[in-house]
């Protein structure tokens, strides 16, 4: 159980970090709205100065975000390796907060380009579902299969954002 346990927290802190990863990777349900840009706004397609600014961003943006998801994370461990419950809850509950203000803090980006825009998205189901896999690892007991089935989709979606984000600098950099 406890194994388990970890081995989900360190999962929701890889999805929740990530984009911190300079020009190789990015990350990123329950809380916010999926939908990025609001629909008056022209978003560009193939911009490569556009995307290469979206980029910028949201790298930047997860940058500073990385260390404080790294510090839950080891927060989480001691408290699951020491078996505290009300330490891991009490974990659980600040990275919701902290999901809640990245999520709304992504959706502040001035985006200009629908390939930015998507990732954001994806960033934000990232986050969401590294939250949820957090809270159904805390439960007692621990739903099993809902567990699993999150961890492959948390998997599944990282994979998606890595290479989307891979495709969209091999674009920008070879216009560049």
């Amino acid at each position: 159980m406890k194994k388990l346990l970890i081995a989900s927290l360190c999962m929701t802190a890889l999805t929740l970090t990530a984009c911190d990863k300079k020009n190789s990777d990015a990350t990123t349900s329950n809380h916010s709205n999926t939908t990025s840009a609001p629909a008056s706004i022209s978003l560009s397609k193939d911009n490569v100065a556009d995307i290469k600014n979206d980029l910028t961003q949201l790298q930047t943006l997860s940058n500073a975000k990385s260390q404080e998801a790294l510090k839950f994370q080891d927060e989480a461990n001691k408290a699951a390796e020491q078996g505290k419950a009300p330490e891991l809850t009490a974990v659980v509950n600040k990275m919701e907060s902290f999901v809640v203000s990245f999520n709304k803090d992504l959706d502040a980006l001035p985006i200009k380009s629908k390939e930015a825009d998507s990732i954001r998205s994806k960033m934000k189901q990232s986050n969401d579902l590294g939250l949820e896999l957090a809270k159904a690892s805390i439960k007692t007991p621990p739903d099993m299969d809902k567990i699993n089935a999150l961890q492959k989709k948390a998997v599944d979606l990282q994979q998606e954002l890595m290479t989307e984000m891979q495709t969209l600098e091999v674009k920008v950099n070879s216009k560049a």
